[in-house]
């Protein structure tokens, strides 16, 4: 019996491992699969990111600044991402927080060199979705 279940914890850790990435550090899981090489304006993106589904999970969301910051490594570059992560673009990707002082933009982290920018909300930027680990739909 323990061998079955060795196994199959093996294989779904495997099978989660390909399509998002859980950071030991802060406990957020992170959308790791080819869906995250298209663009989106800020909203749309907000959108894609509430409407995803992902290792069966349907909470995914936008992530903050502060969020997104903690998956960068600035000892890096192209990208300046720590390890871990399968897909690894190198590429600006939104944030969900918007800019206070220009209404119409929000920031944006490029993971080339960890450059941290805002940008109008009209532009399109790639997606990583984040989730709460603790919360299953």
């Amino acid at each position: 019996m323990k061998r079955i279940t060795a196994t199959t914890l093996l294989c779904t850790t495997l099978l989660f491992a390909a399509s998002s990435k859980i950071d030991d550090k802060t406990g957020l899981i992170w959308q790791d699969d080819q869906n995250m090489q298209q663009e989106f304006s800020y909203e749309k993106a907000k959108t894609y990111c509430e409407n995803l589904k992902v290792d069966g999970y349907t909470d995914w969301r936008l992530p903050t600044l502060k969020e997104l910051a903690t998956i960068l490594d600035l000892r890096v570059d192209r990208p300046a991402l720590k390890p871990g992560f399968n897909i690894r673009l190198s590429e600006r990707f939104w944030t969900a927080t918007p800019n206070a002082a220009k209404p119409k933009e929000a920031w944006v982290i490029s993971f080339s060199y960890g450059e941290i920018e805002s940008y109008p909300v009209r532009r399109e930027y790639n997606v990583r979705c984040v989730r709460n680990a603790k919360k299953r739909k």
